[in-house]
């Protein structure tokens, strides 16, 4: 097992305050990663929380049971939507994602361990998300917290992943000298955690991690102190939330909401450009090696396109989108069963130098609707267990962002790259929290995925499935997937899969010369969905990784 294995969750939350009983639409739709999570999210629906409140809960639960993946040492970006009364659309996108320190020398040296840690600003991006509509808000802070320092004082049930990293890590690393892990009961407590919790419910939304005598704030000191970190607490204080317009498109009658730089949601308005023109010159009658070849062009097609999104303007971006998007869906229908096995440099009218993508890693979506409200909130530590440097005085592990920059001696057209290290700079990554609007302006389609650079590959697949090929949300999401391997030194693209329905289909494939390989589904590019467009609600949570819905 590599060292740095993928670290990730995935959650998906729903409620609608309306009842639709023709379609048998469901009032309330909780999907997580972790039963004890969905219950939490529970016990706050029936006390009347909103989405942003359980939202919270359930994202401060995950980075608990599974703090391989997330937590309150890491960052997140999210895409908020509201249609407010009068029928307006509100949509903002909420960059909370970890920031490099002030001192550029950090970039001078190996990043690793502390020198690999950004800003924790999870609880900041907390307080920025309970604060927009605030006037709405039905839970007092303590008690959103309240069900957390519960659970955390009880104990929990380790997850299968959680258990065999704790088992493969813990050997020598140590973390059982903070962390309680008994592997005869499979019971995880965290005795420092739970007094982090309950000095967060203290503090209220205004978190102390970011003021300047603040208890937490001190503690995070003392913590970096100790490590190779550059962080000051200057670089702390003055972490800053930012909050713009999400990247926007079309697809077919949907307006979509979605992250945008330093995420990845360009890439999906992209896919899904190309989706629309394909399922419309799509014939019945393609077979099932057509409709592979027709999802690995579009795989191909967005990955080559994501490192480009940081580099280029907005016009640009847009034209490969809407123009390029229908250009190259209308050749990938007409060119049925040819692939090229190089990377592509042309996007309808634009061509771009091939750029290589830096490998990124776990992420964590949480998308939660309460009425004609939408949370979709994506956040990560990185690695597994982040940096591995785990807090003394808090009990969680501080990510190891730093990594998602490229080499700092990259350039594109003789010039730096965006994404390379520097001062109070925030690294790409894979982030696309999605989320879909009706004619009407309600939210009825949410996606996330967890997996690094699998990410798109989790959300692109899934979208396929469900949108052009017409299956159900659960066979959308479970299904076989594929993902492109670029060899950027050879120019060539290698197909993975995880599995097949017929390995004639794959056997077909080969012989057309695509070079199509089996892989082996670590279970880290999990995805979670929900769906209010048919003529039931879905809420589906990834069998790679498991999870608890509710839907009631």
């Amino acid at each position: 097992m590599k060292a740095a294995v993928l670290t990730i969750f995935t959650i998906v939350f729903v409620l609608s305050s309306e009842t639709n009983a023709k379609t048998a639409k469901k009032r309330n739709v909780v999907v997580t990663n972790n039963p004890d999570c969905t219950d939490i999210a529970n016990q706050l629906i029936a006390k009347g929380g909103n989405a942003r409140e359980v939202f919270i809960a359930v994202s401060l639960c995950e980075g608990m049971v599974h703090p391989q993946d997330a937590g309150l040492g890491g960052g997140f970006q999210a895409v908020y939507y509201r249609k407010t009364k009068k029928g307006r659309r509100k949509a903002l996108y909420i960059n909370a994602r970890e920031k490099s320190p002030s001192n550029a020398t950090f970039a001078d040296y190996q990043i690793k361990d502390g020198n690999s840690i950004g800003i924790p600003s999870v609880l900041k991006g907390y307080e920025t998300l309970y604060n927009i509509d605030k006037e709405k808000n039905k839970l007092k802070w303590s008690e959103i917290i309240a069900p957390v320092i519960k659970l955390c004082e009880k104990g929990f049930q380790m997850s299968n992943t959680a258990r065999s990293m704790f088992n493969y890590f813990n050997p020598f690393r140590h973390y059982d000298q903070q962390i309680q892990i008994d592997m005869q009961t499979n019971v995880l407590k965290n005795p420092l955690f739970c007094k982090l919790l309950r000095q967060i419910s203290a503090d209220g939304p205004s978190s102390s991690m970011y003021k300047k005598n603040g208890k937490l704030h001190k503690l995070v000191l003392k913590d970096l102190r100790e490590t190779s970190s550059f962080l000051t607490s200057k670089d702390i204080r003055n972490y800053k939330v930012k909050v713009k317009k999400p990247a926007t498109g079309k697809f077919g009658k949907y307006t979509v909401y979605t992250t945008r730089v330093p995420g990845s949601g360009y890439a999906v308005l992209f896919a899904l450009k190309m989706m629309d023109r394909v399922k419309s010159l799509m014939k019945k009658d393609a077979t099932e090696a057509e409709k592979i070849v027709y999802l690995l062009k579009i795989l191909k097609y967005t990955y080559a396109f994501q490192p480009h999104v940081r580099e280029l303007k907005n016009a640009t971006i847009h034209k490969i989108i809407n123009k390029g998007g229908r250009i190259l869906g209308s050749g990938i229908v007409k060119n049925g069963m040819e692939i090229r096995p190089t990377i592509p440099s042309k996007f309808g009218d634009v061509k771009l130098a091939r750029m290589v993508s830096p490998e990124s890693f776990g992420t964590t979506n949480v998308v939660v609707k309460v009425g004609h409200s939408a949370v979709s909130a994506t956040s990560t530590i990185n690695w597994t267990f982040g940096s591995g440097v785990l807090s003394k005085t808090m009990g969680f592990f501080y990510n190891n962002q730093m990594n998602d920059f490229v080499n700092p001696n990259w350039r594109r057209k003789g010039k730096p790259i965006r994404n390379a290290p520097g001062p109070n700079r925030i690294p790409s990554s894979s982030i696309s929290a999605t989320v879909m609007v009706d004619t009407d302006g309600l939210p009825v389609f949410q996606i996330g995925a967890a997996g690094g650079s699998k990410i798109l590959s989790a959300i692109v697949n899934t979208l396929y499935n469900y949108f052009v090929l017409n299956k159900s949300l659960e066979a959308s999401l479970q299904a076989c997937r594929f993902s492109p391997k670029f060899d950027y030194a050879k120019n060539h693209v290698l197909y993975g899969y995880e599995c097949i329905d017929d390995e004639n289909v794959a056997n077909q494939l080969r012989e057309k010369g695509i070079d199509f390989q089996k892989v082996v589904e670590s279970g880290y590019s999990a995805a979670t969905a929900l769906s209010q467009i048919r003529s039931k609600s879905e809420g589906v949570y990834d069998k790679r990784r498991g999870g608890k819905a509710l839907l009631s």
